[in-house]
């Protein structure tokens, strides 16, 4: 799974011996303090222990596969190279998830500078609406997948409410990590959470209403 994803390790020219067994108990403070000092070895473990649960944070906020194996891979090699500016205040992965975090907004942001990329998306989204009309449905509610649909709305959540969400409840994050990590008053971040999982009920009862409409609309057709 790691080669499939990311090739962390290997993107970063980070070789694994077998000697790298015997290391593995090693806690961070150790693998870090030894990666300051050059340990290539060490920074590798951690890119091991890590990428899979930064890379699935990067994906659920930009919500494209390609562009979170990229930015996942730019977020360790700006850890591998901000190692000697870290002093341990916080703990390691909370210091890589804000890394990590900082470069989804540096990703998000030049999504919203990109003029031609944001017209072919509203190209398409109208294309869509017109076939749409086309279209009669074809699935009830019941035979939706739920997962599927809490994805779906999730995605769809503006940047900081589905931030929240995915570090809170997807990456079982405490309130005092999340602060750390986005930079913010726990208030805010709980503030934040109310209203996000309230926007996300709100949604998902109204795309069940939706179906159910559409299965009404199916029956009587046929």
């Amino acid at each position: 799974m790691n080669e499939d994803l990311l090739h962390s390790a290997r993107s970063l020219n980070l070789p694994l011996s077998g000697a790298a067994r015997a290391r593995l108990e090693q806690d961070d403070a150790q693998l870090v303090r030894a990666s300051q000092h050059g340990d290539r070895e060490a920074f590798a473990l951690l890119v091991q222990r890590y990428q899979r649960r930064v890379f699935n944070m990067i994906l659920r906020m930009l919500q494209d596969y390609e562009e979170a194996c990229e930015i996942t891979q730019e977020a360790f090699l700006a850890a591998w190279q901000g190692l000697p500016t870290f002093r341990g205040e916080a703990r390691f992965p909370t210091w890589l998830y804000r890394i990590a975090y900082n470069c989804c907004l540096r990703q998000l942001e030049q999504r919203r500078r990109d003029k031609a990329l944001q017209n072919a998306m509203q190209e398409q989204q109208l294309l869509d609406e017109a076939g749409g009309q086309r279209c009669q449905a074809e699935s009830t509610l019941e035979a939706r997948d739920r997962q599927a649909l809490v994805r779906e709305q999730l995605e769809a959540l503006p940047t900081k409410y589905r931030i929240v969400l995915v570090l809170r409840h997807l990456q079982e994050m405490t309130y005092e990590e999340m602060a750390e990590i986005l930079m913010m008053p726990i208030g805010t971040i709980k503030t934040h959470l109310f209203r996000a999982r309230n926007l996300l009920k709100e949604r998902l009862q109204a795309q069940r209403q939706a179906d159910s409409q559409k299965a009404e609309v199916t029956n009587a057709l046929q």
